[in-house]
């Protein structure tokens, strides 16, 4: 069956983060991660956390607000009780912010060049508002360019839902009105793209850009754009 829509994770595949930088300007402002991630609101019982990179998933309060079930507000002032006595709504938002780094034009200029060829282009990413408002406006240059680029956009924090719970691939299905077999779908998460082959999606693992210190050190040695049409 042939392919007619390919499905883009954002983070670590359109947008280069680094997660780790993100963690320790969390620390910086007082927080036990250990801590953090096991006190307070947790994962639903029966529902996988919400990944937000290799080995890496959204515990408690986090993934709650990866899934919209708590306002950007609770979640700052949420935040804000595990810091240092003095730290401000800006600061939480600040360092939590600080992992997005920016989307390369050249990926941008794929979507457009696939596009054109015929194929639905859509993006599934388990995000948040805070952290998509700055990737809107500071990565992609406003919501203009998201609508050029995607015909369809699906995210964790709109749809109640994360990878990789099975539900959140069968209502992108349904949304599309698609098989699993004719959908490719990108990510950097093995545990994302195992979840979604057993449903019959074709996937692929994308390598990221290497980070440091908020930074991109070095581009991955093969990245997708130069990869992508040989599977498709």
């Amino acid at each position: 069956m042939a392919i007619k829509n390919i499905i883009f994770d954002l983070g670590g595949v359109l947008l280069d983060i680094d997660l780790n930088y993100c963690m320790r300007q969390m620390q910086a402002l007082g927080i036990d991660l250990d801590a953090f991630k096991k006190k307070g609101m947790q994962t639903p019982i029966g529902t996988k956390a919400a990944v937000l990179g290799e080995g890496m998933v959204a515990n408690g309060i986090m993934h709650l607000y990866q899934t919209g079930d708590i306002t950007t507000e609770a979640f700052l002032e949420g935040v804000r009780k595990y810091c240092k006595e003095g730290t401000t709504r800006e600061q939480v938002l600040e360092a939590w912010n600080s992992c997005c780094i920016a989307i390369p034009s050249y990926r941008l200029d794929k979507l457009r060049e696939l596009k054109q060829k015929g194929y639905t282009i859509c993006m599934l990413s388990n995000t948040n508002e805070a952290h998509w408002q700055e990737i809107v406006e500071k990565c992609f240059g406003g919501q203009a360019v998201v609508d050029e680029l995607f015909d369809h956009v699906f995210l964790s924090q709109e749809m109640h839902m994360a990878k990789p719970n099975d539900e959140i691939y069968l209502e992108v299905l349904r949304q599309i009105n698609a098989k699993a077999e004719e959908c490719f779908f990108l990510d950097d998460s093995s545990a994302n793209l195992e979840a979604a082959a057993a449903l019959g999606f074709h996937t692929l693992h994308v390598e990221t850009s290497k980070t440091q210190n908020g930074m991109v050190v070095a581009p991955p040695a093969t990245d997708w754009t130069t990869t992508i049409e040989s599977f498709l």
